[in-house]
């Protein structure tokens, strides 16, 4: 009976096998399929085309960035406003809606309208959206207030900074009379904010439903500017303001109103 070898057999080696055709002549290699190449340099270019987006939005990870949608506390007056005016009736109407309110539940209604800011060069807070509130607030001598980060541009130069800012309808820079100005002009700080009483009937006669409140690139201001051609002032009084508030709604649900956004006239 044969023994069993306790030693193992190696394979013999692989010969390589020439790929022959019909005629039994070697037959050439085979280029890699072309699809290949094309998908890998498709996936390539996808790649860099995400990074440059992210670079030019300012989003890549950088090294200690703070994410949109961050929440934060900040001091009223560290805080850049980037529109020059507020309507003064409505900071007061916004300051007595706060003062109703209990000691208990101030925090959680300011977590409710809190600021949005984008960070500029140096993380400087711009306030971008709620200025009124924020100036509401500031006149009741809230020293902190909360804040939702729209976005993070701390990296741009101040150059850069601003035409982000104007090329993203995030800046508003025009003064009480509706003209147009400088970025220079924009006030220091939130007490710096001019009083455009045109931004106060703007803003009732939302309220008082005279049109609806849309998404869009400062439908107030656009509204402000329509009621601002064809209703005389001072409103300086109570009832002047009322008197012209009326009218206001009168004209929001009239014709000459139409294409204004959130008109709801016939």
């Amino acid at each position: 009976m044969a023994k069993e070898s306790s030693e193992k057999t190696s394979a013999p080696p692989r010969k390589k096998v020439k790929r022959t055709g019909v005629n039994g002549k070697a037959e050439p290699a085979q280029p890699a399929d072309k699809g290949d190449k094309v998908k890998t340099r498709d996936k390539t270019k996808d790649k860099d085309q995400a990074k440059a987006k992210a670079k030019a939005k300012g989003k890549g990870k950088r090294k200690g960035a703070i994410g949109e949608g961050a929440a934060l506390m900040l001091p009223v007056d560290h805080l850049k406003p980037t529109q020059i005016t507020v309507g003064a009736f409505h900071v007061a109407q916004k300051i007595h809606v706060t003062r109703r309110l209990s000691h208990a539940d101030l925090p959680a209604f300011l977590d409710k309208h809190r600021i949005h800011v984008v960070l500029g060069p140096e993380q400087v807070p711009y306030v971008v959206d709620h200025h009124h509130w924020v100036r509401a607030w500031h006149e009741m001598g809230i020293a902190m207030v909360p804040a939702v980060v729209r976005a993070d541009l701390s990296h741009l130069s101040t150059r850069d900074f601003w035409k982000y800012m104007v090329a993203n309808h995030m800046v508003h820079p025009y003064d009480e009379h509706g003209k147009r100005v400088a970025l220079s002009a924009l006030p220091p700080d939130i007490h710096g904010m001019r009083d455009d009483p045109y931004r106060s009937i703007e803003a009732f006669v939302q309220l008082a439903g005279g049109y609806r409140k849309v998404k869009a690139a400062y439908p107030d201001f656009r509204w402000a500017d329509f009621f601002r051609k064809h209703i005389d002032g001072p409103f300086d009084t109570h009832h002047g303001f009322a008197s012209a508030l009326a009218r206001a709604v009168q004209l929001a649900l009239g014709k000459k109103a139409r294409g204004l956004p959130g008109y709801i006239g016939p």
